[in-house]
């Protein structure tokens, strides 16, 4: 009898803890992919009210018929431009989607760094961070910003810090 309880204790504390653990497991997946809405829309927002109309961008706003609406708000931010310093303007939505892009990963992968994950996480960032170097190399053309190097290494970086991998984590 005594036995029969223990085992039935040790059931009832191992499925809570499970559930608590999903529970958590979903929480977090939750604000993974809030921070990552939140970031990509606050980098094509900065896009859409201060950067200039000629970008593919505008083309995507003007197949959506929404170019009327974007004109309006235009009106008012672009006069705002001349007071925000260019790397917000030039540098932080880069950084933003690429912040936006790792939240995402972690969240599709559950917060797990492995062999397959891996490629998947460092994929977007090398990309941005090489171009840029190899900007400064000549290499490709394009003109070398430290600040857009800064942010892309930080912002790829930050989910990390912000958002740590599991516990029983190994990477292999």
């Amino acid at each position: 009898m005594h036995f029969k309880l223990g085992k039935l204790i040790h059931k009832i504390k191992k499925s809570n803890l499970t559930r608590f653990q999903k529970r958590d497991t979903f929480n977090m997946r939750k604000k993974l992919l809030f921070f990552h809405i939140i970031t990509l829309s606050i980098g094509g927002l900065i896009y859409i009210f201060f950067r200039t109309n000629t970008l593919l961008m505008f083309d995507w706003i003007d197949k959506l018929m929404l170019s009327d609406l974007i004109n309006i708000v235009r009106e008012f931010t672009i006069p705002l431009k001349k007071n925000i310093p260019s790397w917000f303007l030039f540098s932080l939505p880069d950084g933003l989607w690429l912040f936006s892009y790792v939240c995402l990963m972690l969240s599709i992968w559950g917060r797990t760094m492995n062999f397959q994950s891996i490629f998947w996480f460092l994929f977007i960032p090398l990309i941005a961070i090489i171009s840029e170097i190899s900007q400064l190399m000549k290499i490709i053309p394009g003109t070398f910003d430290f600040v857009d190097l800064f942010m892309y290494i930080a912002c790829s970086l930050l989910p990390l810090i912000k958002f740590p991998l599991n516990d029983k984590q190994k990477i292999y």
